[in-house]
């Protein structure tokens, strides 16, 4: 008799599967009574809220503090905080422990997922993403404290320093400043320390941990950096200073932004303005009020993101940087792209060009189709500045999201699912053993560009 086959998901239907039963679950414990401050909750807002939460994107189709309850804000807590991190540390232990034999290509992504460019040491590093997590939230909830308890009291005061240090280490972007009628963080402008702490959580938790142990392990020796170190390091500190510079040259005079600040606050602001968009979703200026090349600047950056192995979203440093040295290597008429004189392996350049291709459709086809359900109610910047925000995790918004149709709400959700899963599923596609092709099809010459 013929044995028959033991049925077995693919990982990427796996890893799909267990982020949406986490939302499912968010959905069903948001939608209890207690979770809302009137004891009431459409569904819609419910589900919304816990794909965003668990996304770790930040748009909300309600306000955080005013619509839910100190159990309802904690469950979102829970839901960012494993949508941040979790996702990244079961998946490692899932393939590692969960299962009798762990193939090649399993074994790739829990490598990528857990932003280790080897598999020594993966237990090792596991525990480590624990205890990097919790000090850091820690160290971030005490500094914050400074500043909120002042305003809000003991026990929301404690209360708001928890949550944004999670928030923003996670890259999420929720506060729970509605209890006083603030715009995300728009009343701390000036506040060096809301602003710097804040900054260093969204830095420390979109690099990635693997880069953070590397970089404890060698100190402050750039030469003996592992490879992919140099580069998230690199392209990270690039897009900060060029992004930081570009936001003083577009809203230093804007009178809706920052023009009437003095120049430490304009200095702090553009700052802000450059690390919160790689993916956090914090604000210190309402992105609405944002000059045409600001918001621009904004979606770019929205658009790449943070980096593999973090907590971040987009299309990642490294992606950028390898379609950027594969650029100028062809301008140069070279074979190979490489950095810091090493090359990128052969893998790279098409795995790149396929999520690039993939985020920049996502985004295209979506902003047509938010454009046609909406009609003329937003504008094309508005819409696409939405989408990019949701498929990037990110939360900035112009103002719209409340205002959506169910439909377009809906689009936004699923950009947001497969913002958060997408690029663990396109390394588990291209990772795939497969069998070497004996016929190798006739090359033709193609003109491009």
């Amino acid at each position: 008799m013929a044995q028959v086959k033991k049925f077995r998901l693919p990982p990427a239907a796996m890893i799909a599967i267990s982020v949406l039963a986490v939302i499912l679950i968010g959905t069903a414990l948001l939608c209890i009574p207690a979770a809302a401050n009137d004891g009431t909750t459409d569904f819609m807002a419910a589900f919304f809220t816990a794909v965003s939460a668990t996304c770790v994107t930040g748009l909300s189709a309600v306000d955080t503090a005013s619509h839910w309850s100190y159990f309802g804000q904690a469950i979102i807590l829970v839901l960012m905080q494993i949508g941040g991190l979790g996702l990244i540390t079961i998946l490692s232990v899932f393939f590692l422990y969960m299962q009798k034999r762990v193939s090649l290509s399993q074994r790739k992504l829990v490598m990528q997922s857990a932003g280790s460019v080897n598999l020594e040491g993966i237990k090792k590093l596991v525990k480590y993403i624990f205890i990097v997590t919790l000090a850091c939230e820690l160290i971030g909830a005490v500094l914050l404290s400074i500043s909120f308890v002042r305003v809000m009291g003991w026990g929301r005061g404690i209360w708001q320093s928890v949550f944004t240090a999670v928030s923003a280490f996670c890259n999420c972007g929720y506060t729970l400043t509605g209890w006083y009628g603030q715009d995300s963080l728009n009343a701390y402008i000036s506040d060096p320390v809301v602003c710097l702490t804040v900054c260093s959580l969204i830095i420390i938790g979109g690099i990635g941990f693997f880069v953070w142990g590397d970089m404890i392990k060698n100190g402050l020796r750039f030469r003996r950096y592992n490879f992919h170190t140099k580069v998230v390091l690199s392209t990270t500190a690039c897009l900060i200073l060029v992004g930081w510079a570009l936001y003083m040259a577009f809203e230093w005079n804007n009178p809706l932004t920052i023009a009437d600040k003095d120049v430490g606050t304009k200095l702090l602001a553009t700052f802000f303005m450059s690390v919160s968009p790689r993916t956090a979703g914090f604000n210190t200026v309402s992105s609405s009020a944002l000059s045409g090349a600001g918001g621009t600047l904004t979606i770019v950056l929205m658009f790449i993101g943070g980096s593999p192995g973090s907590t971040a979203g987009g299309i990642k440093t490294t992606t950028i940087a390898v379609l950027i040295m594969s650029v100028v290597s062809t301008a140069r008429r070279r074979t190979e792209a490489h950095i810091f004189n090493r090359r990128f392996d052969d893998d790279a350049l098409p795995q790149a060009g396929t999520v690039f291709s993939v985020y920049i459709a996502a985004v295209l086809i979506c902003s047509m189709a938010i454009c046609a359900i909406e009609g003329d109610a937003f504008t094309s910047h508005e819409v696409m500045f939405e989408v990019v925000s949701a498929i990037g995790t990110v939360g900035l918004s112009c103002g719209i999201t409340g205002s959506l149709s169910v439909a377009s709400q809906l689009i936004i959700i699923f950009l947001m699912y497969l913002g958060r899963v997408g690029g663990f599923t396109l390394i588990l596609v291209f990772s795939n053993e497969r069998k070497p092709v004996s016929i190798s099809r006739v090359a033709d010459n193609l003109i491009i560009g």
